[in-house]
């Protein structure tokens, strides 16, 4: 009898007959007025800690959070899994086989859509890296002679020339190659080898 006599008591203090989803609860903060959160249902009494925060944010909040801190990282993890590495200057893959200046712009476009291309020289890192390797980079003056311009259209990248350089020997030296002493403007035709650059930045048509 005194069993029965306590439910009865408790189930009055809780208002309703028995928990149901109606008075369901996370936090106290879910819970109306005059309500705290016990045991994941809103139960009468007061509180006596300062109100949970309330649940406001999406399941995947934390994650979104980290994704939007840094928007460039899921483009390096797809990068790294075509084969660039980090170096002082960037994201760069070296390609050590020779290829004319067109099929190798082709090649580093397509390892990551719309953030991959024949490098640009955007930092003196770079320049250094690409000293180190050789080989076209993506700049060249194919749409109109003597005004050159890089892959991305980038403003105010590196163009260390060689001395005498460019000198469009020939009348056809339209794509830019790195050799030992700086940039050298050579036919696109010929097969050099050359370096692609991830920075999420797509090459222009």
């Amino acid at each position: 009898m005194r069993r029965l006599l306590l439910a009865s008591l408790t189930l009055a203090a809780c208002d309703f007959p028995t928990p149901s989803e109606q008075y369901a609860c996370r936090v106290t903060a879910d819970c109306e007025s005059g309500r705290v959160c016990t045991a994941g249902y809103c139960v009468v009494g007061q509180q006596t800690t300062m109100p949970d925060a309330a649940n406001t944010l999406p399941k995947d909040a934390a994650v979104d959070a980290m994704i939007d801190a840094d928007p460039f990282a899921v483009t390096r993890q797809q990068c790294l899994a075509a084969g660039y590495t980090q170096d002082a200057g960037g994201l760069h893959r070296a390609v050590m086989t020779n290829a004319s200046w067109l099929n190798a712009a082709a090649d580093c476009a397509n390892d990551v859509a719309g953030a991959t291309h024949l490098v640009v020289l955007s930092s003196q890192a770079e320049v250094d890296y690409v000293k180190t390797r050789l080989g076209w980079v993506g700049l060249s003056d194919r749409a109109t002679e003597g005004q050159w311009v890089n892959v991305t259209g980038e403003p105010n990248d590196l163009r260390p020339w060689d001395s005498g350089q460019p000198d469009n020997g020939g009348g056809n030296e339209n794509c830019a190659q790195m050799k030992v002493g700086g940039l050298d403007d050579d036919q696109c035709g010929n097969g050099h080898r050359y370096v692609c650059e991830c920075d999420g930045r797509p090459p222009m048509p």
